[in-house]
């Protein structure tokens, strides 16, 4: 699928490499660490629905290096699902989707802890980077409704169904 995209758009360097050690519920990823890019896969996701996800997620990853290929991540940068990235997406004959809907049950999914954070109308749940860069001083959180600084408040509790922010 690579090269088959690579040749559309004149790359001729080669494939990213694959790692199967992707964890949690995202399908794929496409990420660039110091210029040396990789595709991972979620091997879990995938051993669960093969047919759905194999190969719409290897194309919205080819996608996201023929893209950054292309344009690069600097001033040029294009969004991540931006229009070239959808345009990549229909060449390659899939449908520009950017998330999959299929049920996580028996897949490994890591669980952040939640610390509580208050201001005078709601509670809110942050996760464990952005508690420790409050402790330490580090940023002040906000709410976004009545503009208070949030305030710790491990005497708070935390509804089950809260999301980390």
């Amino acid at each position: 699928m690579f090269v088959r995209a690579a040749a559309w758009y004149d790359i001729t360097t080669p494939p990213p490499p694959v790692n199967l050690n992707l964890r949690g519920r995202a399908a794929g990823q496409w990420r660039v660490i110091c210029g040396e890019e990789s595709l991972r896969f979620n091997p879990y996701i995938f051993a669960q629905d093969w047919d759905n996800h194999f190969p719409g997620t290897v194309a919205h990853e080819v996608a996201h290096s023929i893209v950054y290929r292309r344009f690069g991540l600097g001033a040029d940068r294009r969004r991540p699902h931006g229009p070239e990235w959808r345009e990549v997406m229909l060449r390659l004959g899939f449908e520009p989707r950017v998330t999959h809907s299929s049920d996580l049950s028996g897949v490994p999914i890591r669980r952040t802890r939640k610390f509580p954070y208050r201001c005078s109308c709601n509670v809110y749940a942050l996760g464990t980077r952005r508690h420790r860069t409050a402790q330490a001083g580090e940023r002040i959180y906000y709410c976004r409704n009545c503009g208070e600084t949030l305030r710790f408040a491990p005497e708070e509790p935390l509804a089950p169904h809260v999301k980390a922010t």
